[in-house]
């Protein structure tokens, strides 16, 4: 997921508002009204924002269809979910600073967000001293769920997969389905997003890895590099970073005649790419994603999108599924434990077992990760026109 510094249901029912309001109970205690409050931080302005509005865009649909669908229920007794959204404007301050504002003023029992690692790792201290748990729906790096001793951070989860095993589902794709014997390698060396997909794609590809090219977050020309690899022999490009960056490697590479299929991380799975190099260059593009329209990866995931869809007039992006289902994780950890404490909340989701997520079915392990399965969506004309799930 996004830069700056990445240190990566039952059955869908017609959208209701938001009806109750209340006052979640300032301690752990479980509410003693019938609102649970929840807190967004998502990334609505600054560098992050693309992914940012897609996030809040999921989590207040999600919150919508919760609450119009009987909302959460604990000991016979239905509770409403109430949102509060918070603007982290892509700045660790701002993260951490809305963060204790969330938990501390606003009372909420548990946060959807950070969007972006470095946020989440601004947030790791103002959640644990709160001892609110926080579930990112799309901080991928590796470490951002473990202490610096290698222990699990209590309060923190995530909603996606890991960087790295997107690294290595990627590789068995390149092997496996594009049959890839020769790769060059471009990776975003600003922050262990790149670098780190990088390391774990090197490991797990069966080929040979002909070059590894570097790059800083903003750089706009590449056709030095690109001079550099194009009589070298290779059948496919991989570009480990992020849309901005990617999207002006592959409008170059193609003006160049450099037609090999290119693969990329969930960085790449943005509009935006296409915007940027072009349709007619964002062909036999693909890129690893944590959910597809054509490729349904659970019963309510076909729902979900037709339900979006007529809500907003398009289709979910994979940001906006896996925020929609980092909110149905904290509903399911609370109905699990049968309690709306923020302790309660936090035992439930590191114990989640067999989620039906619209991204996938997902088991929570011991270091607050998902296991999951991995889809590959590919790009004709600027356009999404396959799926495969990589397992």
């Amino acid at each position: 997921m996004k830069k700056i510094v990445i240190i990566g249901a039952a059955f869908i029912v017609a959208i209701g508002g938001i009806v109750a309001f209340g006052v979640v109970n300032k301690s752990s205690k479980a509410s003693t009204s019938n609102v649970i409050k929840i807190g967004g931080v998502f990334d609505t302005s600054g560098d992050a924002s693309s992914y940012g509005k897609a996030e809040q865009d999921g989590a207040n649909f999600a919150t919508k269809q919760i609450n119009a669908n009987g909302g959460v229920k604990v000991n016979g007794k239905s509770y409403k979910f109430k949102i509060i959204n918070k603007d982290a404007k892509t700045d660790n301050t701002e993260t951490a600073s809305v963060t204790s504002s969330l938990i501390n003023k606003e009372k909420v029992s548990a946060i959807v967000g950070p969007v972006i690692t470095s946020g989440v790792q601004a947030a790791v201290p103002v959640a644990t001293q709160g001892k609110t748990p926080m579930i990112s729906p799309t901080a991928g790096a590796d470490n951002i769920t473990l202490q610096k001793n290698g222990n699990v951070q209590p309060y923190v989860f995530r909603a996606q997969y890991k960087n790295s095993f997107m690294g290595t589902k990627m590789a068995q794709f390149a092997t496996e389905t594009l049959k890839a014997k020769n790769i060059v390698i471009f990776q975003d060396n600003s922050s262990d997003y790149g670098t780190g997909i990088t390391s774990a794609f090197k490991k797990a590809f069966k080929g040979n890895v002909v070059d590894v090219e570097s790059y800083q977050e903003g750089t706009k020309d590449f056709q030095a590099v690109l001079t550099k690899i194009k009589d070298k022999k290779f059948d496919a490009i991989a570009i480990n970073g992020y849309y901005t960056e990617g999207g002006a490697i592959l409008k170059q590479m193609r003006d160049m005649g450099i037609d090999v299929p290119v693969i990329g991380p969930d960085g790449i799975g943005d509009p935006k790419t296409a915007e940027i190099a072009g349709n007619k260059n964002t062909s036999n593009v693909y890129y690893a994603a944590h959910f597809s329209v054509d490729a349904p990866a659970t019963k309510v995931s076909a729902p979900f999108a037709k339900a979006y869809k007529k809500a907003y007039g398009k289709y979910p992006s994979q940001f906006t599924a896996l925020a929609y289902d980092s909110v149905r994780m904290i509903k399911a950890a609370i109905e699990n434990e049968n309690s709306t404490s923020k302790s309660a909340i936090t035992k439930g989701l590191a114990n989640l077992k067999n989620f039906d997520g619209v991204t996938g079915k997902m088991s929570i392990d011991k270091d607050h990760n998902p296991v999951k399965s991995m889809v590959m969506v590919g790009m004709t004309d600027g356009k999404e026109s396959s799926a495969v799930v990589v397992k």
